[in-house]
């Protein structure tokens, strides 16, 4: 069985969930959904509790205690994981992750007796986007380990043992007997180093379709009245209201398109780091150049000691 996690609150800064945002035209879990029937798998659900996600090709499943509020930071990340429907084996994919084709391939095809853990370490290909490494997929044979181990987890983080919000990195830790707040990679885990990483942020989007190749546009609503030197670069101006149309001046709830760049400019990029835009779309490109990917492999183990942030407030 596979199971695509999708179930979370968080789209900011988008307008629609993270997990339904386009990379090169679709729908990220779409194209998830997509590879994995090409690669002969139709037992796929998708947790979520927003109908949205219905219609895509896979079992919509709303999880029985995910109950975790990434704004109020109230409830356990983990609950993503609906322990409920862990009777068989199971891959856990991540809905707001691009796959390659080779990752889910890799993911699929790799075998293991225990639980097997997929992820980008210390990924140097030119095609990678980040510089940190990322958790791709979970697959899980021994159920009972690893409900057993979740639970550890969720218990550490009531003891205030865990230095943040505990996910899945501290879920691998876990399982391999390792300390929870140190990011090392000892066994029990396969690197896939390609284009493959999760989306969190506009710009994550322009830096993945800039190295395979997509969009240049993005449509875009105002959050507030503001003036712009480059008031010529936007298209498809939508007035909020028709005698508020000055040239030079965006105000609050205006829509139009413009491009990547001046779209990260309005995020917050700009001077004053000030956010004036949400985004409602990626417009992509006709054109798909899509390189092939290369090979996964594991790279020598190299420990960092994560230490817990201090929360900035914004003025």
């Amino acid at each position: 069985m596979i199971i695509i996690l999708s179930d979370s609150r968080n789209t900011s800064p988008f307008v629609i969930p993270r997990q339904l945002t386009k990379i090169n035209g679709e729908p990220l879990v779409s194209r998830t959904i997509r590879l994995l029937k090409e690669n002969g798998v139709e037992d796929i659900i998708i947790t979520s509790h927003d109908k949205r996600f219905d219609n895509l090709g896979a079992t919509r499943y709303e999880p029985l205690h995910n109950e975790y509020d990434p704004v109020n930071l109230t409830g356990y990340w983990l609950n993503a994981f609906p322990i409920e429907l862990l009777n068989e084996p199971t891959i856990y994919l991540f809905g707001d992750v691009y796959y390659s084709e080779n990752a889910i391939k890799t993911i699929l095809e790799t075998p293991t007796d225990s639980a097997l853990f997929f992820c980008t370490y210390q990924n140097k290909s030119e095609l990678y986007i980040k510089q940190h490494d990322e958790p791709l997929a979970y697959k899980v044979v021994d159920t009972e380990m690893f409900k057993e181990n979740i639970n550890k987890v969720k218990q550490m983080k009531d003891e205030g043992i865990c230095c943040r919000e505990p996910v899945v990195w501290e879920l691998y830790r876990t399982i391999n007997n390792q300390y929870i707040n140190e990011h090392k990679m000892t066994s029990n885990y396969v690197a896939i180093n390609d284009e493959s990483c999760d989306i969190d942020t506009l710009r994550d989007i322009v830096f993945l379709e800039r190295k395979i190749g997509g969009n240049s546009m993005v449509k875009a609503q105002a959050l507030q009245d503001f003036s712009l030197g480059r008031f010529d670069e936007l298209k498809n101006i939508e007035r909020a209201n028709q005698f508020r149309n000055a040239d030079g001046q965006v105000y609050a709830n205006d829509i139009f398109e413009c491009s990547n760049e001046l779209a990260e400019y309005l995020l917050g990029t700009n001077d004053k780091n000030l956010t004036v835009i949400k985004v409602l779309e990626v417009i992509p490109k006709e054109i798909k150049i899509v390189p092939k990917s290369t090979e996964p492999i594991k790279l020598e183990e190299k420990p960092i000691v994560r230490k817990p942030k201090k929360k900035i407030s914004k003025k």
